[in-house]
């Protein structure tokens, strides 16, 4: 039920409605049908829905190694003006699991480029 009010509320707020105006638009009609108890675990649905969107919304360059970031960052340039997404935007983190190579997360999008992929393929189809 929280969700679906969160969900509402996020909406009305992405169509551009002022947030101020929707959530006191929120906490009226709550008050009016008697479930203004439900006010906090709304508030905690909310939060969640904004942090998948951010996830969702930000682009992630994953690299193996500090050194690897410089080739990595020309590599992926070609996918990140395909998406739209500007090369500052782009945050970079190291993942030693991935051996080498790199993998890119952006706008729902993953392009893996790892070695760690690679390997695992190879790995499966030589046992299947």
């Amino acid at each position: 039920m929280e969700t679906a009010y969160a969900m509402a509320l996020w909406k009305m707020v992405a169509e551009g409605m002022d947030a101020k105006k929707a959530v006191h638009a929120l906490i009226d009609v709550l008050a009016k049908n008697g479930r203004s108890s439900l006010t906090p675990r709304i508030a905690r649905a909310f939060l969640r829905i904004a942090q998948r969107q951010l996830r969702k919304d930000a682009a992630t360059l994953t690299v193996a190694r500090d050194k690897d970031e410089r080739y990595a960052k020309a590599a992926v340039k070609d996918v990140l003006e395909e998406l739209g997404i500007v090369s500052k935007d782009l945050k970079t983190q190291v993942d030693d699991t991935l051996i080498g190579g790199w993998r890119l997360e952006a706008k729902g999008t993953l392009v893996d480029a790892s070695y760690k992929k690679q390997l695992i393929e190879l790995y499966n189809r030589s046992t299947a």
